[in-house]
């Protein structure tokens, strides 16, 4: 059964590493030939502290019986970042995964991803959300309107 346990920004970084360890095609495709995981996990660290200063980021761990697995971050109306272990990334642990997550943001939101991080945004699709062009340059937005 997953659960998401909210903790504090400065928690974040070891789930943010357990969601990407392993997954060397994220660290190629999303992040470039150049970023190992200790980089990337950096970089993601740094946008949701920047982000934070802007807003308050509310932060969860993922949890799968009682085993940390990844991580959500959000910001008002946003799913701003989110990720899980490449091992549990199975399509029950995903199902259950986006109901908790529908149920975290409550009502309709949207998140805003690279064009590169291909993987999400086609699990988002899949999930029902609608991709919106041209608000945010240089993002791919999707707005959920099935809560």
């Amino acid at each position: 059964m997953i659960k998401f346990e909210k903790i504090t920004i400065f928690e974040l970084r070891v789930l943010v590493e357990i969601s990407y360890r392993g997954d060397i095609d994220l660290l190629d495709k999303y992040w470039g030939d150049d970023f190992n995981l200790e980089e990337a996990v950096n970089e993601t660290m740094f946008m949701v502290k920047t982000v934070n200063e802007e807003t308050e980021v509310e932060c969860y761990a993922v949890v799968l019986n009682d085993e940390e697995i990844g991580y959500v971050c959000k910001i008002p109306n946003n799913l701003y970042s989110f990720g899980i272990n490449i091992n549990y990334r199975k399509k029950d642990v995903l199902i259950e995964f986006w109901d908790k997550v529908k149920e975290l943001m409550e009502e309709g939101f949207i998140c805003m991803l690279y064009p590169q991080n291909e993987r999400a945004i086609n699990f988002l699709k899949k999930q029902g959300m609608i991709e919106v062009s041209g608000i945010e340059e240089n993002c791919i937005v999707l707005l959920n309107i099935n809560n």
